[in-house]
């Protein structure tokens, strides 16, 4: 493997997923370990472990990667990322950037399934998205109940707003069949619409939605603490946090 290069190696288990990390993390070979990481979370396992014990070297600053993978695993599919087996000098590099205050960072493997199986697992509700009429009152309607049994009654009025906006995209850009998801955890709502289309929704300069956003986008980015869109083998999910 020459010196710059990135490996990853995804194992599934039900409920958790593993990815053995091999190389050298820099600003070149995150694209890697993001594909990687999203890839396992696709399963939607409860959390993904990290095993950064191989490990070769790294430029600090792409150690930041780990920060919106952290996010987008919250929001789908309301999973943890728990890093473990990292050496010495790493473990100070994840230390002085913070990173533990996203992912945590554990010993080994075993320590690092022991933390993942006693962290709090969200509140989850998942429907399919039908064609008819009714599929934004039952959206606004599921998420309007979610935020009131969880006690996030504050972000109740932008969360029915959101998810319809996620809901009205999917069936206007996206491809069937579509699925959706209202999670709540820690204070925090997440929302997040799955389809079977490749095509990755996006902000223009401007602050104009394009590539099949429409202005549901703007809304997202206006009433969201984050948002993004995570590619998987048959298609995207687009997933948003509300709250902080």
């Amino acid at each position: 493997m020459p010196p710059a290069a990135l490996a990853c190696q995804v194992e599934l288990s039900p409920p958790l997923a593993y990815v053995t990390v091999k190389g050298r993390i820099d600003p070149h070979t995150t694209p890697e370990l993001r594909r990687s990481v999203l890839g396992a979370l696709a399963a939607e396992p409860d959390a993904v472990l990290i095993d950064l014990a191989g490990v070769t070297g790294t430029e600090p600053i792409a150690l930041t990667a780990f920060v919106p993978l952290a996010r987008a695993a919250a929001a789908w599919p309301g999973a943890d990322l728990v890093q473990h087996s990292a050496s010495p000098a790493l473990a100070r590099e994840l230390e002085d950037l913070a990173i533990g205050r996203h992912v945590p960072l554990a010993a080994d493997r075993a320590a690092a399934e022991a933390l993942a199986a006693g962290r709090s697992r969200p509140v989850r509700v998942r429907w399919e998205i039908s064609e008819g009429p009714e599929c934004l009152a039952g959206a606004r309607d599921v998420v309007r109940m979610l935020c009131a049994r969880e006690r996030l009654n504050a972000l109740a009025e932008h969360a029915e707003l959101v998810v319809m906006e996620l809901v009205v995209n999917a069936l206007e850009h996206g491809a069937g069949p579509r699925t959706a998801w209202a999670s709540a955890h820690r204070r925090r709502l997440h929302l997040a619409v799955r389809d079977h289309s490749p095509a990755m929704p996006r902000l223009g300069g401007g602050g104009e939605a394009e590539a099949g956003g429409g202005r549901g986008l703007v809304i997202v980015e206006a009433f969201t603490s984050a948002w993004g869109a995570t590619p998987t083998s048959d298609g995207k999910i687009v997933w948003c946090t509300l709250g902080g």
